[in-house]
């Protein structure tokens, strides 16, 4: 696409990136001494409309699917404006909305989870869901779940490993299987776009694999004591910087001092000063240099894939630390606390 196919595309995304809080907002909700008076604030926001549907019973989940929706809404608008394989690409990103709806399926049947409870934790698609929803939902078992998901492309990748999770009675693999399909579809509608379209998508797409790859890499390694040859089998063979080199290298590390020291800047300098520190707060470290590339991308050439791929990052890190932030307000933490997991920088 050329500059000419990028107005529409481009005018809507500077109209809504405009629209994003600024820091002087968020530093308000994060300073507000209770959960009621930042809601108070953040009701004064462009997001006041769509809370106000969820707020009547003073629950945080209806809040959070709300403002999950918001980025549903913000995709469409965007998916319209495009074509070709950039809208391929923008649309394939949109389905991890998807991906995340199953796991939480999946998850509710294995605890035998009423259905109520389930359908609560979705995000609703509109136009853009494929679920069979009603199916799923009255599913009697995790297995045929899995069947009755029928062509969808879901439906390989967790057939293949059903008998794994038959066998322990653990959703690990089932979830690792859909993660690891679902970004290699991913990666390969990138590699569909072409010139300065595709130099900007890597950029950004690349940045948002290598973070992925980097905490999966703790995670395995700290949480689930995986072995070497399991860690590498489960991250991504896609990136920006971090390659199959840099995950072998990491997950033959003795420790975690080791694990940061395999990888390259600059993720190992962000990570070096939290060695102590929790997987949450490496996270966000993580995913504040994605937030600041991503900032720096929008401040270049604005006809490409990847400026708009930029701000869809930008507006779903605003909506995780919305919901941080609601959430820290509920559990009385401290201010200093709350803004230590965000994704953007106040």
């Amino acid at each position: 696409m050329g500059a000419s196919q990028y107005a529409r595309p481009n005018a809507a995304m500077r109209a809504m990136l405009g629209a994003l809080l600024a820091p002087q907002e968020k530093r308000a909700l994060v300073a507000a001494p209770s959960l009621e008076d930042a809601m108070r604030r953040l009701r004064a926001t462009p997001y006041g409309r769509d809370l106000a549907v969820a707020e009547a019973g003073g629950e945080l989940l209806p809040l959070e699917k709300a403002l999950q929706r918001t980025l549903v809404g913000t995709y469409g608008r965007l998916i319209r404006t495009l074509e070709g394989a950039p809208r391929d690409l923008v649309e394939e990103l949109l389905r991890h909305f998807e991906v995340d709806d199953i796991k939480a399926i999946l998850r509710g049947l294995a605890t035998g989870a009423p259905a109520a409870k389930i359908r609560a934790l979705l995000v609703p698609l509109g136009r853009w869901e494929r679920l069979p929803l009603e199916r799923l939902l009255a599913a009697p078992s995790v297995a045929e779940a899995v069947r009755a998901l029928g062509r969808l492309p879901y439906a390989r990748p967790l057939g293949e490993a059903l008998p794994r999770y038959e066998a322990e009675r653990s959703l690990f693999p089932l979830e690792v299987a859909l993660d690891l399909d679902y970004f290699r579809r991913l990666w390969a509608r990138l590699e569909a776009l072409s010139g300065g379209d595709r130099v900007g998508a890597v950029r950004i797409l690349g940045a948002r694999y290598d973070v992925l790859n980097v905490t999966w890499l703790l995670r395995y390694k700290l949480t689930y004591r995986l072995s070497a040859q399991e860690i590498f089998n489960y991250t991504l063979p896609h990136g920006y910087r971090v390659d199959d080199g840099v995950i072998r290298r990491a997950t033959t590390a003795g420790d975690l001092a080791g694990l940061i020291a395999a990888l390259p800047q600059p993720y190992r300098g962000l990570l070096a000063p939290l060695e102590g520190a929790s997987l949450a707060h490496m996270e966000a470290a993580l995913c504040r240099y994605l937030w600041h590339d991503a900032r720096a991308l929008l401040a270049g050439y604005p006809f490409q894939a990847g400026a708009i791929l930029a701000y869809l990052h930008l507006k779903e890190a605003e909506v995780h630390d919305l919901v941080a932030i609601l959430a820290g307000k509920r559990s009385g933490r401290p201010a200093a606390e709350i803004e230590a997991l965000l994704w953007s920088e106040l």
